[in-house]
């Protein structure tokens, strides 16, 4: 089951394996989005970024963070693990993570510039990706836990929203589907929708490599469920994560359809994927995020 670039060791939740490279074998907890970029406004969007121990055991906490670089478009892979104090250091160094403990970053991606990982000129050129948490040696649900929080400045503060991670599992989807909605002219919030899928590296069922996949975004009409616009096929490399911004007018869908159930399905390649959508106010900039549904009315 690769996942990064270079190939890495992983695991899953009931499903311990180990790869090529260095060996991560526990508990997987997935953050499908994990971004620093310039968003419309213009906006900057930072994503905060909290990994929990909720066990009473220490235990040594990967990550895998994978994306592009946004203004040089050139891959970017890191490999590392949370320290005893927190902070992020190469794998395998800086002691466990103590039991009943929290990890806490106000600005994920700075924090890895700082510890060296990746160069400062990231910040300015924007990031988008996927991190993959392991907490070695755990192998029950619940036990390890992450979140991410997508905020900006706001008012003197900052306004945001989060999703908690997923734990992997034998069965990840290969179609998933959500409601994108353009309120924009109409009466109440002025929202529209911008929609991100991220291959997850891993396979459906955790056996095997994963690769590269191609995927098929479909807007259905909320009006009478035909389908309706203009398709989207897109490629998406190993733990990245593709954008879709301003989702109804990147698929051409007509002005008078407002609302339409997007479905993505993966149509070559052997990878899992995730999704999420997100309704951004047009005034506030603040961007809702949802998980987006498997399509494939299967597995757990």
């Amino acid at each position: 089951m690769k996942r990064a670039i270079p190939a890495l060791a992983l695991a899953f939740v009931l499903l311990p394996a180990v790869l090529e490279g260095a060996s991560a074998v526990g508990t997987g907890v997935h953050l499908p989005l994990v971004a620093r970029l310039i968003g419309a406004g213009p906006t900057l969007y930072i994503s905060s970024v909290d990994v929990s121990n909720n066990t009473t055991t220490a235990a040594q906490v990967d990550f895998y963070l994978n994306g592009v670089n946004i203004g040089t478009s050139a891959p970017v892979s890191v490999t590392g693990s949370i320290s005893t104090a927190g902070a992020p250091v190469a794998q395998g160094t800086g002691g466990t993570m103590r039991g009943r403990s929290n990890a806490h970053f106000d600005d994920f991606i700075d924090a890895i510039v700082g510890a060296g990982m990746l160069p400062a000129s990231i910040k300015d050129d924007g990031f988008i990706g996927s991190t993959l948490f392991v907490f070695n040696g755990l192998n029950q649900k619940g036990q390890g836990a992450a979140a991410v929080r997508f905020y900006n400045a706001l008012g003197g503060g900052t306004v945001g929203q989060a999703l908690r991670g997923h734990e992997l599992s034998t069965s990840e989807p290969q179609a998933l589907v959500a409601t994108f909605r353009d309120s924009r002219g109409k009466a109440g919030p002025q929202l529209y929708a911008n929609l991100f899928i991220n291959n997850m590296g891993v396979t459906p069922t955790g056996a095997g490599s994963a690769g590269s996949v191609t995927v098929h975004i479909q807007a259905y009409a909320n009006s009478n469920g035909q389908p309706v616009g203009t398709p989207i096929d897109t490629p998406i490399g190993v733990g990245q994560t593709v954008g879709v911004s301003d989702v109804l007018a990147s698929l051409k869908v007509p002005a008078g359809e407002d609302t339409v159930l997007v479905y993505v399905t993966v149509t070559g390649g052997t990878a899992a994927i995730a999704g999420v959508s997100a309704q951004v106010d047009v005034v506030t900039r603040d961007g809702t995020t949802t998980d987006m549904a498997r399509a494939d009315f299967s597995g757990s």
